[in-house]
């Protein structure tokens, strides 16, 4: 009988190695996935880069499509909106559980919980792993489970409990203090996170969507996402041109930052216009510090927020978004390659020399082996 396998990286060879997992017994809230495609991350990648630091054995991947395969307890198991599971329900969830009680829960910031579990992040336990390279996965009591719509690919909808979901709370939190509709938004960096952002701002009735990166491809595809101009962050007279032309040489309403690097953060405070709002997403790793002079934030009344994951309301919107815009964006095209799960290292080594925008990676078999 075939073993049932996880892949885990050691962090000084930046090599996956494979060893067998076994599924211990579930205990009252546990739930046992199978997993059927986990697509690989950018955070996934800076740690195989080591820009990020991970656990040592922690089995990557978080963005990840299942099936209910057990779960423990004599109660069956609820999604978010209260509806019981089935056996063989093809499902995703919330990256990050908190414990919905701790001083940050209780402010409505429960990916910063006291004591936060994320998927994907951590370190090696018994039995089956957290994180998606591998056969199965155990989540853990009390995290928000959904129903993936049967329209929605695994492709597609694999990066919904990540990039879509990040998104979605990206455009919540701006549009607390401004207003969306009839605006000139600015994304910087093209990959699943900017994409994305592009087309839920031209659902939002953005008025214009100006996307910048350093990739003639990226722009390219952001045109299919939305984008009403592009333009190349290594030409900052052109980018300067285009803000003037756009906004009356004001500036900017809003501008998003998911590049993270340091020419980008940069690039987002000196586009925004007096009283717009500038959001950043992509500082996910170190960088060289910015400068930021006080009376430059005080005089044009800036708002600046930081966004770190997002809420399980989150992920149910980006849910419905990417099942309504599916047909008229083309999100089946961002995971360019699958890899089967014992390609682990081949797959992560094309993401690191190709930069495509995601691949996937799938198991290519389950058996299940039960501990007493």
């Amino acid at each position: 009988m075939d073993a049932n396998y996880a892949f885990e990286l050691n962090s000084s060879s930046r090599e996956f190695h494979k060893r067998p997992i076994s599924i211990p017994k579930l205990e009252t809230g546990q739930v046992l996935i199978e997993v059927t495609c986990c697509t690989i991350c950018g955070s996934d990648l800076h740690t195989f880069c080591g820009r990020r630091d991970a656990p040592e054995g922690c089995v990557l991947g978080h963005e990840i499509i299942g099936k209910v395969a057990a779960w423990g307890g004599s109660s069956t198991p609820s999604d978010f909106h209260g509806s019981p599971l089935a056996k063989g329900d093809r499902v995703t969830w919330a990256m990050a559980v908190g414990c919905g009680e701790c001083f940050f829960c209780n402010r409505k910031m429960g990916q910063k919980c006291e004591s936060i579990f994320k998927y994907g992040h951590e370190p090696r336990g018994t039995g089956a792993p957290t994180g998606g390279l591998s056969d199965y996965c155990v989540l853990v009591p009390g995290t928000p489970i959904f129903r993936v719509p049967d329209s929605l690919s695994d492709e597609v909808a694999c990066p919904a409990n990540c990039a879509t979901a990040t998104v979605s709370a990206a455009t919540r939190l701006i549009a607390e203090t401004h207003r969306i509709e009839g605006s000139n938004v600015l994304v910087i960096g093209a990959g699943m996170l900017g994409l994305t952002a592009t087309a839920q701002l031209t659902d939002a009735k953005a008025a214009n969507v100006v996307v910048a990166d350093v990739d003639s491809d990226r722009l390219a595809l952001a045109r299919k996402f939305g984008a009403t101009e592009c333009v190349s962050t290594s030409n900052k007279a052109d980018l300067e041109n285009l803000t003037g032309s756009l906004t009356q040489q004001r500036g900017f309403d809003i501008v998003l930052d998911f590049a993270g690097v340091h020419a980008a953060v940069l690039t987002a405070l000196d586009s925004v216009r007096t009283g717009g709002c500038v959001l950043l997403a992509g500082s996910v790793f170190k960088t060289e510090p910015i400068p930021l002079l006080p009376e430059t934030v005080v005089r044009k009344m800036l708002t600046i927020r930081g966004l770190h994951n997002y809420l399980a309301e989150d992920l149910a919107f980006g849910l419905r978004f990417l099942e309504s815009a599916q047909t008229r964006y083309p999100f089946e095209s961002l995971v360019s390659r699958t890899f089967l799960l014992d390609e682990t290292q081949d797959a992560f080594e094309f993401a690191r020399d190709q930069r495509p925008i995601r691949v996937a990676v799938r198991p290519s078999g389950n058996v299940i082996q039960n501990d007493d």
